[in-house]
């Protein structure tokens, strides 16, 4: 099983449809999560935004299961999903997604809720699970908090801030986009 996680990619900003292509074919993931601010969709006429992005990462990668997570940019595109015939039934969209792997939680949410602990306590995460944000300009692992700050992809963030998180059987790890 491998899960690649990757949260503020702000489609369609200029040559991000390429850098999709590379983490994707890079990775080669069974799921897809998309944590929050994946494009901006703050009313309803921003719809197209989300089926473009949507198509293009299933264009990549058609064998995918896509998570997406709804952030704060882009808090309509879960009703924009339901209206799609063609990915009301493919697409899971929420507000956070649990991956259970190898029995350790990681609770997948875009950040903008609350702080860590505020969010640790509200989704009653245990000791030895890891809360996974995008929302802040960061990108590391706090192992003492349990927590996976993942970035970003979009080149708004800083360079040191872009990244991704891959979660696997065995292990989870950050890769860096070094640009």
């Amino acid at each position: 099983m491998k899960i690649l996680v990757m949260s503020n990619i702000r489609f369609p900003e200029p040559h991000i449809e390429s850098t999709l292509s590379t983490i994707i074919k890079k990775e080669e993931p069974e799921t897809i999560v998309l944590d929050g601010d994946t494009t901006q969709c703050y009313w309803d006429y921003e719809c197209p935004r989300v089926i473009d992005v949507l198509y293009v990462i299933r264009s990549i990668a058609p064998w995918a299961q896509i998570i997406y997570v709804q952030g704060d940019m882009d808090p309509h595109a879960v009703k924009c999903i339901m209206a799609e015939p063609r990915y009301r039934e493919e697409i899971i969209g929420t507000t956070m997604y649990i991956a259970d792997v190898s029995s350790i939680k990681y609770y997948i949410l875009h950040g903008h809720q609350g702080d860590v602990d505020q969010l640790r306590k509200s989704v009653n995460a245990g000791p030895w699970d890891w809360i996974v944000v995008g929302q802040y300009k960061r990108f590391e692992m706090d192992k003492l908090a349990r927590v996976i700050y993942i970035g970003g992809i979009t080149r708004e963030f800083p360079a040191d801030s872009r990244g991704y998180l891959v979660i696997t059987d065995s292990n989870h790890y950050l890769r860096s986009l070094n640009s």
